[in-house]
């Protein structure tokens, strides 16, 4: 119940008698929780792609080889995706909440403190800190915004909050650039850190309006004692859900590794003509991911919408990979892949909501984020081979055929019953 001051309406109340809140309160609330849950999100991207645009500076400050600088991003990245899934089960527990205050802070100190660290091995334990803060943001914020958000407005939830996301990891690399240029890389760090210490300053004293989800909710809601923890996320469905994103991640992960590569390999672009492409690719999965949630909200077919999206970004990818391309019809192309790549993500996750008990939606979405994680270090591989083999078309070859097998995966879990 939010406190109501001197010249606010009268309370409403429901059949019982209870005072509810105000809509009004209600939308304010549901705007503190997208603003701050999707911070979070911004900056655990921002950590993520924060090391990388300074390598050249680290190898020459502690005489590492790349190799090394390498396993400090592997180490972050493994350890934050495969963590998702037993913390997921941590946050049905203790509530996403408090888990996810604890991540921010530890991912947000690791990195301040990294501007201060002296050798290398005491950067690589900061990457390990890091990446075990970092497995928090999926499983927490989903809980959160699951929980918090009106179910008419949870697509664009989902939506804003998987955008910011991609936000951070595109704007990461020019402002580490540029706060290096002006100080030094320490400085560089030690900013980026202090921001998120910043961002967590004001969570914990609007920790309030971030309720999520708990696990009491789920007997009543299935009218028995249902299914829980391991039960649920080795269910039929969820393991499909599991499947569809290893997919998915080896489709859209292998393409934007090797999408500048391939382009040159095949079509005999420039550099700066195929990192167009590139750009003009990341740029329209961001507003497919916009466009996508207000569709969501308004049309209830998700997999209508899912199936729109995979069909039209499989069709430009196989396109891209048999058409005598210019440099302006690369980037349209790869574009309008962008548009159909991120637009089935904020149904992708409606859809996984819809077949979760309440209570649950931290471990099975920690669990499901997993696959993501497989598919994102399993893709890089092929994709190298067909560059090393000639073939450079295999490259979107290969996520087509991997989108449209994450369609069918998804076309099978979406028939299926929900988790009971």
């Amino acid at each position: 119940m939010w406190p109501v001051k001197a010249d606010d309406k009268p309370a409403m109340t429901d059949a019982s008698g209870a005072a509810v809140a105000l809509p009004g309160k209600i939308k304010s609330r549901e705007r503190w929780v997208n603003g701050l849950v999707g911070a979070g999100h911004l900056l655990s991207h921002y950590y993520i792609f924060a090391l990388p645009p300074l390598f050249p500076l680290l190898k020459v400050e502690f005489g590492v080889s790349y190799v090394e600088l390498g396993l400090a991003m592997t180490a972050y990245n493994l350890l934050g995706g495969v963590l998702q899934a037993p913390v997921g089960f941590m946050v049905d527990r203790l509530g996403p909440t408090r888990v996810l205050l604890a991540g921010l802070g530890l991912t947000a100190g690791s990195v301040m403190l990294m501007g201060f660290t002296e050798s290398y091995p005491m950067l690589l334990l900061l990457a390990l800190i890091a990446g075990l803060g970092n497995s928090v943001f999926h499983p927490a914020d989903y809980a959160i915004l699951a929980g918090s958000i009106g179910q008419e407005r949870l697509g664009r939830a989902f939506s804003l909050h998987t955008f910011l996301g991609y936000l951070g990891s595109a704007i990461a690399p020019v402002c580490m650039l540029a706060l290096a240029h002006w100080a030094d890389w320490r400085l560089a760090l030690s900013i980026s850190g202090a921001i998120g210490l910043v961002v967590l300053a004001v969570m914990m004293v609007r920790r309030d309006v971030m309720k999520g989800e708990t696990s009491k909710p789920v007997a009543a809601d299935l009218g028995q004692a249902g299914k829980s923890g391991l039960a649920v996320v080795m269910s039929p469905v969820i393991l499909l859900f599991l499947g569809y994103f290893v997919l998915f991640a080896m489709g859209s992960s292998g393409l934007t590794s090797f999408t500048v590569s391939a382009l040159i390999n095949l079509h005999g672009f420039g550099l700066d003509e195929a990192n167009a492409a590139l750009t003009g690719h990341l740029f329209g999965m961001a507003g497919g991911i916009l466009l996508a949630g207000f569709i969501a909200d308004r049309f209830p077919r998700h997999l209508v919408t899912a199936a729109g999206a995979l069909v039209l970004a499989a069709s430009m990818l196989a396109l891209a990979a048999t058409a005598d391309m210019t440099a302006w019809l690369a980037v349209t192309v790869m574009t309008i892949a962008g548009i159909g790549m991120g637009g089935v993500l904020p149904v992708r996750d409606l859809m996984i909501r819809a077949v979760t008990p309440a209570g649950q939606t931290g471990k099975v979405f920690g669990f499901v984020f997993v696959g993501y994680a497989i598919g994102s270090s399993t893709a890089p591989i092929f994709n190298g081979w067909f560059l090393d083999a000639g073939d450079p078309a295999l490259v979107f070859w290969a996520a087509a055929g991997f989108v449209m097998a994450a369609l069918v995966v998804l076309t099978i879990a979406r028939r299926m019953r929900p988790v009971a």
